[in-house]
């Protein structure tokens, strides 16, 4: 199953994107969703709202209960609420939650900007860098939207440019927190990065770690770590409070109680 996730921090938002159409014929169609969305839960620890890609979505009737309960599921985890989106005048033969013509419009209703997943080119770089700033956990955490190999000052140099834009944000410490299960470092970048950690932590950055590292934990310029919620420990011990994010525990309750 091709299913993209997007996620966005700051805004409490989360999409599920199907490139290839969403079409569920049998249980491990079901399984195999229920397997990457349970992956990028692991990112969550708080409330967030599910943009759904119902452009291309077939689900056999005889799993149409099988699916609500996935559905309800996730509810349980964190999921305020899901809304799904679809093509004008091509709304699904059937869905369990609303769903909005237009992604736009299904955009305008959840906080974030206009075309902020679908319009991408993620083969460019600067395109594929997606940087959310939370100023409650004092974190800007650093993804990369598809696999990215960073192998040159120039793009060491992009990142920076990108980062720069938002530094002015920031009046307060911080962590930067990257994603790194889609980032590995040539030679020549590991070496730009350590100039780039300098020049951030002139502007109130105090550390700088990953997790979920793609590649061996020696070729990232910064301490890596295996999960998430471990990185967000190691900041909750380095002064940097972090919430609820590293508390796995709360995945247990109930959506609204986990902060």
């Amino acid at each position: 199953m091709n299913v993209q996730f997007e996620n966005h921090m700051s805004a409490r938002v989360v999409e599920v994107h199907f490139p290839d159409g969403l079409s569920v014929t049998n249980k491990a169609d079901l399984a195999a969703l229920k397997a990457a969305w349970a992956e990028n839960l692991k990112k969550w620890h708080s409330p967030y709202t599910c943009l759904f890609d119902c452009r291309k979505m077939e689900v056999a009737p005889e799993l149409r209960p099988d699916f609500e309960k996935l559905v309800a599921f996730f509810k349980n985890f964190f999921m305020k609420t899901i809304l799904g989106f679809c093509n004008e005048g091509a709304l699904p033969e059937w869905c369990p939650f609303e769903v909005v013509p237009g992604y736009d419009a299904a955009v305008a209703r959840t906080g974030l900007g206009r075309g902020a997943g679908l319009t991408r080119d993620l083969s460019d770089l600067r395109s594929r860098i997606q940087i959310d700033n939370d100023f409650n956990a004092h974190v800007m955490e650093i993804s990369f939207l598809a696999e990215t190999h960073l192998e040159s000052v120039a793009d060491i140099q992009t990142l920076r440019s990108k980062i720069q834009n938002i530094l002015k944000m920031w009046h307060s410490p911080y962590s930067i927190l990257i994603n790194c299960v889609n980032l590995t470092f040539d030679d020549a970048a590991k070496q730009e990065f350590v100039r780039f950690e300098k020049f951030v932590k002139s502007f109130f950055c105090k550390e700088i770690i990953g997790y979920a590292p793609r590649g061996e934990k020696t070729t990232y310029p910064f301490t890596t770590f295996r999960s998430r919620h471990l990185a967000a420990a190691e900041l909750e011990h380095s002064g940097i409070q972090s919430g609820s994010v590293a508390n796995c525990s709360t995945r247990k309750t109930s959506p609204g109680s986990g902060e």
